[in-house]
């Protein structure tokens, strides 16, 4: 069996998340930021200019007129809804066809980061946090790790998922388990490596446990993402082997203040907006199709 040193080398040769998503992001927080600074970073990346224009012009967001340029685009679409475009845009194209070791296809993946990244955006207005342009790439973006590490579960996969189906365990603990380390952990560094924001990365490490999360992290935003998580799979919309259900950390919702039952209102408000967005937003081709 490798060992984790080796995997946790290794996952850092996926390829690079464009680099304009990052400073896109940036920008996005930067109230001083213009149409013509979002130009000057994303125009530069062929393919993300040409991802981000299919998105834009897709019939979901409706625009008035069709965006000829980046500029334009920002100028129909706002600052925000721009930087979450870029963020699904860049991601797309090193989706794989298939997930190894996770028995899923590339429009399930798909289907779960998106539903994650609406419902982290949605719980985040629910409950007044002004932070939507990371709530979003962050739900986007959690699962990442799994793009990295899907090879070597594919090795092991039938260890792992006895572990899972027979010895009770979740996925990620029977992935450390077998592998020494897991997909959040792998997700961690593929981020590090793509040099997004901290936030971020704390997401993709700790969103299964958000209980354990370091003082320093973006706790409300691991919280949320972890419970946007739970309600992807109660929609039927996860991707864990093995899993039948995921369910909220104890002391998460306390964190929030919110119910249960608001909770379940959010999902289900929120489900055909997740499937007409997941809908617009599926490449139009993949690097490894």
């Amino acid at each position: 069996m490798i060992a984790p040193e080796q995997i946790l080398s290794k996952v850092k040769q996926l390829p690079m998340l464009s680099t304009a998503v990052v400073r896109v992001a940036e920008l996005a927080r930067d109230e001083r930021s213009s149409a013509a600074d979002f130009e000057k970073v994303i125009r530069p990346d062929p393919a993300l200019t040409a991802n981000l224009l299919r998105i834009v012009n897709s019939a979901y967001f409706g625009l008035r007129k069709r965006a000829e340029s980046v500029r334009q685009a920002v100028t129909l679409l706002g600052v925000r809804r721009t930087s979450e475009v870029a963020a699904a845009a860049a991601l797309a194209p090193i989706i794989p066809g298939r997930l190894p070791g996770y028995q899923v296809e590339a429009s399930a993946f798909w289907l779960h980061s998106v539903a994650v990244a609406v419902l982290s955006e949605r719980l985040s207005g629910e409950l007044g946090v002004k932070r939507p342009d990371l709530t979003f790439t962050a739900g986007l973006l959690h699962d990442v790790g799994k793009l990295a590490i899907g090879a070597f579960v594919e090795e092991a996969s039938a260890e792992i998922l006895a572990r899972v189906r027979e010895g009770g365990l979740t996925l990620v603990s029977a992935e450390r388990e077998v592998l020494g380390v897991d997909h959040t952990e792998v997700g961690a560094t593929v981020s590090e490596a793509w040099r997004l924001p901290q936030a971020v990365v704390d997401v993709a490490r700790w969103h299964h446990a958000p209980g354990e999360a370091p003082a320093r992290a973006d706790r409300m935003l691991v919280d949320l993402v972890h419970v946007a998580d739970a309600l992807s799979h109660s929609l039927g919309m996860g991707t864990d082997i093995g899993e039948m259900a995921r369910t909220v950390e104890v002391g998460t919702e306390t964190r929030l203040g919110i119910r249960a039952r608001r909770l379940e209102r959010v999902a289900g408000e929120s489900l055909d907006e997740i499937r007409d967005l997941a809908r617009q937003l599926t490449p139009a081709s993949g690097g490894n199709r």
